[in-house]
């Protein structure tokens, strides 16, 4: 039996949030008049939102285009991307996010194939200063 391509990948975002949901009933508040602006709890809640409703979207497309899905391996650069991400992640709190994010700034566009050392040094200056100003 053969599944429509996006209801795998749907149906574990779907999971993935609501896993996540979970997690953020077990955040402290601030009591709702004390907040200012949105509390800590409603954001994350908001985002995974989103992306429910763009995972549910995306299963609804597949089963009515009704186009079956195919395995396919993800390119290398993928993986690449994901491990270098995932790095990233984890050396942010020692070297400083700006360092770690100039760092992946001047590593993505070299491993997807940009080659024009002006715009990735442009970018990569631009994005760390972006986040502080």
């Amino acid at each position: 039996m053969s599944l429509p391509k996006d209801l795998v990948p749907g149906c574990l975002l779907l999971l993935l949030c609501a896993a996540l949901y979970y997690v953020t009933t077990t955040f402290d508040s601030d009591p709702l008049g004390a907040a200012q602006g949105m509390p800590a709890t409603h954001m994350p809640r908001l985002v995974l939102g989103v992306i429910s409703a763009l995972a549910l979207l995306m299963i609804l497309q597949g089963l009515r285009s009704g186009e079956k899905g195919t395995i396919h391996v993800p390119p290398w650069p993928m993986w690449a991307t994901a491990g270098l991400l995932g790095l990233a992640a984890m050396t942010a709190p020692f070297l400083g996010v700006p360092i770690a994010f100039f760092i992946v700034c001047v590593v993505l566009p070299l491993l997807w194939g940009a080659r024009d050392v002006r715009i990735i040094a442009a970018f990569a200056l631009a994005v760390p200063a972006a986040i502080y100003v």
